[in-house]
């Protein structure tokens, strides 16, 4: 190991840690010899004893559901013996889908997503790398990578692997954070932010603008860092081999035009050398940090007028002769860089252009599967930057020069020597006498496994985080990490092998009347209560927790039998009809997060989190009634055990599924007679919503009619449209929500709320269209009857139209259309259309009315699909899927 170090170059002292606190300490470990003598020694102290074993089943769920976030396929294990236990336990850590389930864990700090958030429209989206990455951290889990390298590569896998090795994809935890519309102080703060908190547990970021409030961190030390990521760029390189004609032209089409506009900027800027000098005698016309400029070709580049200033004062007597700026130090020099990189030298026209060019690259890669991966990584500059502090967080307020180096904290640092010093700044992270990189990762570990770590901060280990509650046993289990060659799999085995994890979670109450016994008095009996560690810090019991959404998606699947189990490649829409991949491949879009991950308590992936909240609101139960997905779930597992040969056969089927095991002789009478039973439900009031379908079409003025109504085919809780992604490749821009919507991106997808009429009669139509931005060329609105033609049109542009028909006679199943389209060009067409419809006589001819007050009012009979009643079967199902005992882990 020593020599590794060494070889390594590693750069913390041995010695000093100059910072007092315990977490910059070196370990400590206690003298106890396994996990259950630190737990039970705690424990003793203060009068409680361990729960007993969990029941075979229990372990069995919870071993399997912690490993690989999958049910277990297996149900009523008759015993699981400490050898049997073990087994399993090896057997859950070999699977593949170990990695997916704990690949989950690391993307959450390392704030993963597929797309890069709010960007102008000129660049793409979606990250090229993102799911590169995602695979990159399956695949390192699954074969066990060692820590220490897991990190290095992501930091620095440009200097510590060949090109095109599958491993450049690591770096995506540098890179597939948000965008900032560019703003490169910004991108680097995320990076620190990232680096810092994920693999050390401090908050360096909050160094930005001052010393640190509370750590050993001061300001010199965050911006020691930030000349790190400063004099790092970013580039698109393939992690894979193999590559296609039509790439090899766009990528190469892309160079050209990237060497053309930089060869013409700096012979503008060369040509301007004189104009150039001349600003900075007046810098107050040229902000540094105008980013929101537009910059024309004539113009004088603020960004190249501040290179002037920086060049200016690093060679105060240097003639800029023609020769002097040919240099790559020059003020004219452009890098040849990603156009992320350098697009501050260019003026705004050529920005775009160069975006675009890249842009057609980059969907080229996103679309293609048989194109090579690819992967975003830093790559140092050939000339690294010496930092300076930036006064109160401000750049136009620059402070001293500080080096390149690691942070005071671990001892005087020494600045770094090599390129940017990206590959040092990982082998201090990863330095085995570093004391935090393993006490943060056993820490993270710990938490997955327990609900919440010995220390419950996890990404703050400073002094506004948590002290650990047992922190001899945090460094020992650190110690033993460091010990097992940073083996992830094996401090699994350690902890799960473990008495303390393999308790009851029910156990606190034998605990409570045990100490209880010892105390005669109600002081006494509250103070040996209070002595019980209602929060279980201490682990007398175990700690149940509820599935994430990740978790109950996935089971939902698993147990109907629709699971597909393929790994990696693309995202998938989390909702789109042909997704049934675990919810780890559903597509993460920073801007637009599923209402239903979110009310879930899934990652804000704009941020590194270190752990999910777990809430319970009204939301959560709803989705779980209402939405189809679930719904189809049921509907599917109960079809799968219509092949039992009784009734009771199939009560058992359906809760083995559930919950691997069989009901009991209560669950099951109690099943019989709710499942025989199945009456009609009584609906209290009528049911309006099947009247109206959600399409699109294309208008024809030559029949006053819609060509070709289609549905939208998707719902995603609140709108119909084309995908789970809106707009969409299907249908652009259609949707229709409750009370309005948006046309297609063309006169060929016009969106059509249909009407079908329940009865013979005449009929009322009250109606506003509103059209409310005063831009584009505005919509154009449509009402059509299925015999009588168009009835009314009108085209708006930042007004609105009361549309109103008064006894309209209709036959039983004549349709009455809502068409709205787009003006001669898409922009700004969504639209407000409030739509209801009324008998407009007191008699109506069939079945269709229930009163002569009967009412369609579009808003209310809004609903997520064409209603029908799930039978007494599905709805038995549901239910159990529902349930407290399929939601938790025990």
């Amino acid at each position: 190991m020593f020599r590794r170090i060494v070889q390594l170059g590693t750069l913390i002292s041995t010695s000093v840690f100059s910072a007092d606190h315990w977490a910059f300490q070196p370990l400590k470990p206690g003298k106890e010899a396994s996990i259950d003598e630190f737990i039970q020694r705690k424990l003793s102290e203060h009068g409680l004893k361990p729960s007993p074993r969990a029941d075979a089943r229990t372990l069995l769920r919870r071993a399997t559901f912690d490993l690989t976030g999958l049910p277990p396929d297996q149900s009523d294990p008759a015993d699981l013996t400490d050898q049997a236990y073990a087994s399993l336990v090896d057997s859950l850590l070999a699977s593949p889908h170990y990695g997916e389930h704990w690949a989950r864990h690391w993307l959450d700090v390392a704030r993963y997503s597929d797309t890069k958030g709010y960007v102008y429209a000129r660049e793409e989206k979606n990250w090229v790398h993102a799911t590169s990455y995602r695979d990159w951290v399956v695949r390192a889990l699954n074969d066990d990578m060692p820590y220490d390298r897991f990190l290095l590569l992501q930091i620095a896998a440009d200097q510590v692997v060949s090109p095109k090795s599958p491993d450049l994809a690591a770096m995506g935890f540098l890179t597939v954070g948000r965008r900032f519309l560019g703003v490169t102080h910004d991108i680097i703060d995320d990076r620190i932010d990232v680096v810092t908190r994920g693999t050390l547990g401090l908050t360096v970021a909050c160094a930005r603008c001052h010393d640190h409030k509370f750590d050993p961190i001061p300001t010199r030390d965050y911006y020691a860092l930030y000349g790190v990521f400063q004099s790092s760029a970013e580039a698109l390189v393939p992690c894979g081999t193999g590559e296609t004609k039509e790439l090899a032209v766009l990528v190469q089409k892309n160079r050209d035009l990237m060497t053309q506009r930089r060869e013409e900027q700096m012979a503008r800027t060369r040509a301007r050398a004189a104009d150039y000098l001349q600003a900075l005698s007046e810098l107050e016309k040229y902000p540094e940090e105008g980013f929101d400029q537009i910059i024309d070709e004539k113009d004088l580049n603020p960004f190249i007028v501040h290179a002037w200033k920086a060049w200016r004062e690093k060679h105060p007597t240097t003639q800029p002769t023609a020769e002097v700026l040919k240099r790559d130090d020059s003020p004219a020099h452009v890098p040849d860089e990603h156009i992320a990189n350098n697009e501050r030298y260019f003026p705004t026209g050529v920005i775009t252009e160069l975006w675009k060019s890249q842009g057609d690259v980059d969907r080229f890669l996103i679309k293609n599967n048989a194109t090579p991966a690819h992967a975003t990584i830093l790559v140092d500059r050939p000339l690294p930057s010496t930092p300076r502090v930036f006064t109160r967080g401000n750049p136009l307020t620059k402070g001293d020069e500080v080096p390149r180096q690691f942070l005071s904290a671990f001892g005087k640092p020494t600045p770094f020597t090599k390129g940017s010093g990206r590959l040092e700044l990982a082998q201090a992270i990863i330095d085995p006498r570093n004391p935090l990189t393993a006490r943060v990762m056993v820490n993270r570990i710990w938490q997955h496994h327990f609900g919440r770590g010995l220390v419950s901060t996890p990404s703050d280990f400073g002094k506004q985080g948590s002290p650990p509650s047992h922190p001899e046993l945090l460094d020992w289990l650190a110690q033993r990490f460091i010990d097992s060659g940073w083996s992830i799999k094996a401090m699994h085995k350690l902890i799960m092998l473990s008495q303390t994890y393999q308790q009851r979670s029910d156990g606190v109450v034998e605990s409570w009347r045990e100490a209880s016994q010892h105390s005669t008095t109600p002081t006494l009996q509250f103070s040996a209560a209070k002595q019980l560690d209602p929060d279980n810090r201490l682990l007398s019991r175990m700690n149940p927790h509820r599935l994430s959404f990740e978790e109950a998606r996935d089971a939902w699947l698993a147990a109907a039998g629709r699971l597909n189990l393929r790994m990696g490649g693309r995202p998938d829409a989390l909702f789109a009809s042909s997704n049934t991949r675990r919810t780890l491949y559903a597509l993460v879009d920073r801007e637009n997060v599923p209402t239903v991950m979110r009310t879930f308590d899934f990652a804000n992936p704009d941020l590194s989190i270190p752990q999910r909240t777990e809430t319970t609101v009204p939301q959560q139960a709803l989705f779980g009634m209402n939405h189809p997905f679930v719904v189809q779930q049921a509907k599917s597992l109960v079809q799968n055990a219509a092949a039992a040969k009784s009734d009771e056969a199939r009560i058992r089927l359906i809760y083995a599924k559930l919950f691997q095991r069989s009901p009991t002789s209560d669950e099951l009478a109690f099943a019989q007679r709710f499942v025989q039973a199945d009456t009609t439900p009584v609906i209290a009031e009528a049911d309006h919503s099947k009247s109206w379908h959600y399409g699109y079409g294309e208008w024809d003025e030559s029949t006053g009619r819609v060509k070709n109504f289609k549905p939208l085919p998707h719902f995603t809780g609140s709108a119909w449209q084309g995908d789970e992604a809106w707009p969409n490749e299907k249908l652009g821009w259609a949707q229709l929500t409750a009370d309005g919507g948006h046309p297609g991106n063309d006169r060929k997808h016009a969106v059509v709320r249909r009407w079908i009429a329940p009865a013979g009669g005449s009929y009322d139509l009250h109606s506003t269209l509103i059209h409310e931005p005063e831009v584009g060329d505005g919509i154009r609105g449509f009402l059509s009857h299925s015999r009588l033609g168009k009835l009314r049109s009108t085209t708006l542009l930042g007004s609105k139209a009361d549309l109103q028909l008064d006894a309209i006679a209709f036959q039983a199943g004549d349709t009455f259309d809502f068409i709205v389209d787009i003006g001669n060009g898409l922009n700004s067409d969504q639209f407000l259309w409030s739509l209801k419809i009324t008998p407009s006589v007191t008699t109506i001819t069939g079945a269709g009315g229930d009163s002569p007050n009967d009412t369609w009012d579009a808003k209310k009979d809004f609903s997520t699909l064409l209603k029908s009643q799930l039978n007494a079967w599905e709805q038995f199902v549901q239910v159990l899927m529902l349930s407290n005992e399929f939601m938790f882990v025990d």
